[in-house]
């Protein structure tokens, strides 16, 4: 199951927040009961391009198309 939409936008604005901190690289950074230390600012920004993925996924605005094959139905 997806995360909701709220969720994810905490988590950006959260991490956004640690990588403008002047003193950011001796802090911690959690979200979602997960925590970590140090964090490196490659892995930081990483971690915000997966999140805006995610964020436009669940607001519709980057919608997912999948393709697959129907078996056994009407048409096949």
């Amino acid at each position: 199951m997806g995360r909701a939409a709220d969720a994810i936008q905490a988590e950006i604005t959260k991490l956004e927040t640690w990588l403008a901190s002047s003193t950011s690289l001796d802090s911690s950074y959690s979200a979602d009961g997960v925590s970590i230390n140090r964090m490196d600012v490659s892995k930081a920004t990483k971690r915000l391009d997966q999140l805006y993925l995610q964020l436009d996924r669940a607001n519709g605005t980057t919608p997912m198309f999948t393709r697959g094959v129907t078996r056994g139905g009407m048409f096949s």
